[in-house]
């Protein structure tokens, strides 16, 4: 690079080869070919143009993902630009924004506003709609609101009515957003300090949140005759937590009646079908009403229930719905489930993440390597599913658990340990199996008499015959082969 001088807000000459057009920060629709060509023309007949707006950058990826250790973009000035371009021309004046590069990722929002004002003044001004696609797009990627309605208007040319009128859609279903997690993490037993953690706001602003609860119309829309999907939508949260809202104080015997589930007192729990209203679509989901039962008979209101695999977050729904704390733990997490909490139970070096010993454990594992495809798709290569492991490793693991358990709980907490046996069936006459080949839940009694674990129930929880079909069933019978429908939860209490 040539340049006649290089400080802050000085005219310097610049490579036109060298500079790159940044479409995010681009604030129009896009580039006007009939400005370019007026530009070429008024350069032939010798016209002078002011400097464009230019400013270095660090860790930059262009377009094709290629990451770029330094790079210079245009913030005002690409129809100039590319008229030299045109032309021919090596070099264009141009001003830095500012005199030391910069980070692309942490300055995105200010490059595009930056631009934005330098085009509301001069040249092909932007017109209404690039300011009200700039300010919602910038409200869109800023969930915390540092950038107010005011700094918006400030930067666009406009007045701050203007801004509010453009964005407040967006901004109300942010702070909805942010209320729902307050008060969903606040009732699964999140300290205030922890919430104020995950949604970015001071402590003083979560305990008003939760302080001001109010769904007094929820009532009113019920009898109006609205469901609970229309209801969870009226108030921006999601479903669990508009039902939690609703049956709030309520028994729990109460409660399995308003949820439409009717209450067992055997231990035989068969449940053929999830409520699709709690839990999300993943792997191995498990139905809402199975964790319903262990929470009525083993824990009380309040109690804390530890979620090790979580997967798709039916443990903490229910656990919302019934009043009791929960804290979960996975390897994926994501958006739509704050309460999830990162954590890799690394059989190599164990670690405990639960702030306080647990009333109830309920874990639901992966059956050996039953869907081990969909579990290896959420995992990764640092943070394995177990469902990958070896026969060996697999029992390792549950060893290694059941003892760090033991260890971390209290004298009346208990173990809910949810699986299946797993048996190389489907292909193999039932008097042909191997027993090398599998994996059933009396290994897994084996294994938590083996910890200090001692197994007090034994409740069945089959899985319905109706996912095999047909042709399957008649290839079974004429080979003689003994499918697995069954599946067990064992409670177990410290010995």
């Amino acid at each position: 690079m040539t340049s006649e001088l290089n400080t802050q807000n000085s005219k310097l000459l610049f490579p036109v080869s060298d500079l790159t057009w940044d479409k995010f920060i681009y604030p129009r629709g896009s580039k006007s070919d009939k400005t370019i060509s007026a530009y070429v023309e008024a350069l032939e007949i010798g016209a002078q143009f002011p400097p464009i707006r230019i400013q270095r950058v660090l860790n930059y990826t262009d377009a094709d993902g290629n990451e770029i250790i330094e790079v210079t973009i245009i913030l005002d000035g690409i129809h100039r630009w590319f008229a030299f371009k045109e032309k021919g021309i090596k070099e264009i004046a141009a001003v830095e924004w500012k005199d030391r590069p910069i980070d692309y990722e942490k300055n995105k929002t200010a490059l595009l506003l930056e631009s934005a004002k330098y085009n509301t003044s001069h040249g092909d001004r932007l017109s209404s709609n690039d300011k009200k696609r700039v300010a919602r797009d910038i409200a869109s990627t800023d969930p915390e609101c540092k950038w107010t309605e005011s700094a918006l208007a400030e930067k666009l040319g406009v007045i701050q009515q203007t801004v509010n009128t453009w964005i407040s859609d967006i901004r109300a279903r942010q702070k909805a957003s942010r209320n729902t997690t307050i008060i969903r993490l606040s009732r699964l037993g999140w300290s205030q300090e922890k919430i104020a953690e995950v949604v970015g706001l001071d402590r003083s602003v979560i305990s008003k949140n939760v302080q001001n609860t109010k769904i007094s119309d929820m009532h009113t829309l019920l009898a109006q005759g609205h469901d609970m999907e229309y209801i969870a939508r009226h108030y921006n949260m999601d479903l669990p937590l508009a039902w939690a809202l609703r049956l709030e104080g309520k028994t729990d015997q109460e409660k399995f009646k308003e949820l439409g589930w009717g209450l067992r007192t055997w231990d035989q729990w068969s449940f053929n079908e999830c409520d699709e209203r709690f839990g999300d679509d993943w792997p191995g989901r498990i139905p809402a009403q199975l964790i319903a039962h262990t929470l009525f008979f083993f824990t009380k209101p309040g109690d804390l229930v530890l979620d090790p695999m979580a997967g798709g977050g039916v443990v903490s729904d229910v656990c919302l719905l019934f009043e009791r704390k929960c804290q979960a733990f996975d390897l994926t997490t994501r958006d739509n489930r704050p309460e999830i909490q990162y954590h890799y139970w690394d059989p190599q070096k164990w670690t405990w993440p639960v702030t306080k010993k647990p009333d109830l454990i309920f874990f639901d594992p992966p059956y050996y390597i039953k869907k081990e495809k969909a579990y290896r798709e959420k995992a990764n290569e640092k943070a394995p599913s177990i469902s990958s492991c070896t026969r060996e490793e697999y029992e390792r693991f549950f060893e290694g658990f059941f003892t760090l358990a033991h260890k971390q709980s209290k004298e009346t907490t208990r173990m809910a340990f949810l699986n299946a046996d797993w048996r190389d069936f489907e292909s193999t006459p039932a008097s042909k199996e191997k027993p090398d080949k599998s994996i059933t839940i009396f290994d897994y009694h084996r294994l938590l008499s083996k910890t200090g674990w001692e197994t007090i129930h034994r409740i069945e929880c089959p899985l319905s015959s109706e996912r095999l079909s047909g042709n399957q069933v008649q290839r079974m019978q004429d080979k003689r082969i003994l499918g697995t429908v069954g599946r067990t939860l064992l409670i177990a209490k410290r010995s």
